[in-house]
Formats: structure tokens, sequence, C-alpha cells
């Protein structure tokens, strides 16, 4: 690898632009563009207006992936992903 090549990452670093998309055996689901930060409240409301047409598209075999941003993992968060059944 080339050194010049790679660049440092922060976490809860000052992002413009984050970009979600989901996709499985089946075929792809949404592709979203987000300008801004996003806080739990907003990342839920996402998550129902992109994810759940996404999974019935999809199946609902499909396995939903977060990484562990704070709002991946916050208790409002949690609760909405229990209420919709994803694991």
């Amino acid at each position: 690898y080339q050194e010049n090549c790679v660049s440092p990452t922060v976490k809860h670093g000052g992002g413009t632009i984050m970009v979600w998309g989901c996709m499985s055996a089946a075929g792809t689901g949404e592709l979203r563009f987000i300008e801004g930060n996003m806080d739990s409240i907003m990342y839920c409301t996402f998550l129902k207006q992109n994810m759940m047409p996404s999974l019935q598209k999809l199946g609902r075999t499909a396995v939903f992936q977060p990484d562990n941003d704070p709002k991946h993992t916050a208790k409002m968060t949690i609760a909405l992903l229990r209420k919709v059944q994803v694991k």
C-alpha cells in the first residue's frame, strides 16, 4: 500500500455527506445520501422511511448490520428495531 493514499479517520468527525444503502442476494434496496450530521431521532426517522421499504422489497430474511456509531446503539434506535422485529 502507499501511505499517501491513506486518510486518517476520526470517530465523531465532522463529515458532511453520509451514504446509506442496502443490498442482499435478493437485489438492491434504497441508496441515500445524507448531508450534515444525524442524531438518533433523525436516524430512526430515516430508518422508517428507507430501511423498512427496502426490507419489504428484499424480504424479511435480510440482515441489518449497523456499525457502533452512537446513534446506531442509542436506546431509541434499539427500541425501534425491536418494535419492527429487525435483528
